[in-house]
């Protein structure tokens, strides 16, 4: 009891001091709200065009003139990128026929930046002109705390992930209306809640239930993404660090595998045990649905020192070990990125570096070819975007 009663304690201080915290990194708004501007040069990346295109444009009149700063610096919003490429006619992701690509995170080593790397990789996609969902699947609810979400709101919520996945909720309610809004006007979240530990036992307790019941509470995450496909261009799913239940839905949802692992020999050996894993819920689900299949597997290294030995030695490992399946620019270890966790953002959400603007520059940039990279295998995923890339490499070869 007395043990009970200091937990009691504990929980009730925490509660009150991550209020505290969410109100220091947010304030002075209750909700997170962006802020983000870029120049002209940083806005011309994202949109796939350069300066000079953009100035000629705006010079003819095909689109407004940026905003400008009090300082007299011209700038553009995330807003004004999707009207850009409305009145320019950029066509980011797939086609209205076309489904969303849907990418799982994962890896079962704590510490790998697994819900860092979605979170950067959400709103890049988001600034690259996609519509992007964004499905917690971890209990502990780090992607969904990053994008603001208020968790204790969700405690009497009907509609949500927990409810959806959940064996002893007789009617299935729909997927959609478990999604929420956030402060990206193209980036929608399916946010965890603390029921989803409890849907996890739930969903174990399928095994007693005989083959059809384990088939089903394997599928349950798929079945509700195949609402939505049509809605979004990329699905990103924050699974679990365990290969339980909830693992193996997001496992057998996905479409793409982006596997985070540090240039450090502890997460490389543990990262072996986490792929015979997936392999071994690969073969185990294949029992019940043959149809599940990745696009692509690729391996991503994270918070990379190049400056220090021993990891860069372990990079060649990686390199030669993963054989063609791992991203070529590995995420750098950056005290930017640290630090934009603190205030619960990314990279790409904050406009005044924490240190120097070389540092954040810098950070930034390596982010964009690390994903830039992964962009185009996903693009392949899409029959009409497939075709596009091999046109662009004739043109590029000629």
């Amino acid at each position: 009891m007395l043990s009970g009663q200091i937990l009691d304690t504990m929980i009730t201080s925490c509660e009150n001091a991550k209020s505290v915290l969410r109100r220091a990194a947010i304030d002075p708004s209750e909700r997170k709200t962006l802020t983000i501007t870029m120049g002209a040069s940083v806005a011309a990346e994202f949109l796939g065009r350069t300066p000079e295109a953009l100035a000629k444009a705006e010079a003819r009149g095909r689109l407004p003139s940026p905003k400008t700063a009090n300082n007299g610096r011209r700038y553009y919003t995330v807003e004004d990128l999707i009207a850009i490429r409305e009145a320019l006619g950029i066509k980011a992701g797939k086609l209205p026929d076309e489904r969303a690509v849907v990418i799982a995170v994962q890896n079962f080593k704590g510490g790998v930046s697994k819900s860092t790397t979605s979170k950067h990789l959400a709103d890049y996609l988001a600034l690259r002109g996609y519509r992007v969902l964004v499905v917690d699947c971890d209990p502990q609810a780090s992607m969904s705390v990053m994008f603001d979400v208020n968790l204790e709101e969700l405690i009497d919520e009907t509609h949500t992930l927990s409810n959806y996945l959940s064996p002893r909720i007789d009617e299935a309610d729909s997927f959609r209306k478990t999604i929420k809004r956030t402060a990206w006007p193209n980036i929608d979240i399916c946010p965890a809640n603390l029921g989803l530990q409890d849907t996890e036992w739930e969903l174990t307790a399928t095994i007693e239930e005989g083959p059809d019941a384990i088939a089903g509470a394997f599928r349950m995450l798929r079945i509700g993404l195949e609402e939505v496909r049509q809605d979004y261009d990329v699905i990103i799913l924050d699974p679990p660090p365990a290969m339980g239940f909830l693992g193996v839905n997001t496992l057998s949802a996905a479409d793409g595998l982006l596997i985070p692992v540090p240039a450090r020999q502890l997460d490389y050996l543990s990262t072996i045990h986490f792929m015979q894993t997936c392999r071994e819920a690969m073969s185990l689900v294949s029992k019940f649905d043959a149809s599940i299949d990745y696009g692509f597997i690729k391996v991503v290294c994270t918070m990379f020192q190049p400056n220090r030995t021993n990891e860069a030695q372990m990079l060649q490992v990686m390199e030669k070990t993963y054989a063609g399946q791992m991203l070529s620019t590995p995420v750098l270890l950056s005290e930017e990125i640290k630090n934009a966790g603190i205030a619960m953002s990314s990279i790409y959400e904050i406009n005044k570096p924490y240190g120097s603007h070389q540092t954040y520059t810098r950070c930034r940039d390596n982010l964009n070819a690390v994903f830039r990279e992964l962009e185009k295998d996903i693009c392949k995923q899409w029959p009409s975007r497939l075709s596009q890339l091999g046109t662009d490499r004739l043109t590029e070869a000629a």
